[in-house]
């Protein structure tokens, strides 16, 4: 799937650091990866297929864990996925990709550890007279409490070999579903600059500049048109621009590097779509 090259392709100077950047640069990778964008394609048609109603979808055998799942049902439903740049997304396709950077880590514990877990409850499970037991004791010799009262009553389980972080995390999560409310919550994306400092070439603005870098590069016929082209960007904050050519090509394979780091799980052999050994105007 190629595309008619905007600047939104390469120009990620104004997306805010922080979560808008992280789900960014997930999504500007996977746009470039056929093998996703066929899984995505066959996930939509199965969803259409099934007129309403519900059930787990099935990637294929390349999908080997919920880590990988979940970015790909996550893209799926998407629905500017994969034509519309970043830049150009809706705010629903934005939270939706937001979610899942958010819920990333926690899939990630909850597939380490879902057989051995830092903390269980059960909450008002039938039948069982020992909590039956438990309520009534805990009602002696106290005023009687409205009906209404938000008082949770269970067993709960707390593996301590997880330390306290993972605990407290997993209680507040547990608190926010007793509230109502989902287990886990998306913060807004920042509106304003976050201020950091200076990360060098390793920040996730470079790696998307390495990715605008390798499309201006398969658009252009020239180093001397791309840089053209990057010269308005040269003094955004965070602009791509490259004033040489062998720093422009390495950049270009740090962004083969990174699509195979994100997205290598798919087909290790896959090159991103718009990926070119050289120029086109030029010897290859």
């Amino acid at each position: 799937m190629h595309f008619k090259l905007s600047e939104a392709d390469y120009d990620f100077s104004d997306v805010a650091l922080g979560l808008e950047l992280e789900a960014c640069f997930y999504y500007e990778f996977a746009r470039e990866s056929r093998a996703a964008v066929g899984e995505i394609d066959s996930a939509r048609n199965r969803m259409k297929a099934r007129t309403g109603k519900s059930g787990q979808v099935n990637f294929s055998s390349h999908v080997q864990n919920l880590i990988q799942s979940h970015i790909l049902m996550s893209l799926s439903i998407t629905s500017g996925f994969p034509r519309t740049p970043w830049r150009s997304l809706s705010d629903k396709d934005r939270k939706i990709l937001a979610k899942m950077i958010v819920s990333l880590p926690h899939i990630s514990r909850y597939a380490l550890t879902w057989h051995n877990p830092p903390l269980s409850f059960t909450l008002n499970e039938p039948g069982t007279t020992t909590l039956d037991m438990w309520k009534l004791k805990i009602q002696e010799g106290r005023p009687r409490l409205p009906d209404n009262e938000p008082i949770k009553f269970g067993f709960f389980a707390v593996n301590m070999k997880y330390g306290h972080s993972v605990l407290i995390e997993e209680f507040r999560k547990y608190l926010r579903h007793f509230e109502g409310k989902p287990m886990l919550e998306t913060p807004p994306f920042e509106k304003k600059t976050v201020k950091t400092k200076p990360p060098g070439r390793k920040s996730i603005h470079d790696a998307l500049n390495a990715l605008g870098a390798m499309r201006l590069r398969y658009h252009c016929d020239t180093f001397s048109e791309a840089k053209k082209k990057m010269l308005v960007l040269k003094d955004k904050p965070h602009g791509v621009f490259y004033a040489r050519r062998d720093s422009f090509n390495r950049a270009c394979n740090s962004a083969l590097r990174h699509f195979e780091k994100l997205f290598g799980w798919l087909d290790p052999t896959e090159r991103p779509i718009h990926f070119t050994e050289g120029w086109r105007g030029t010897p290859k």
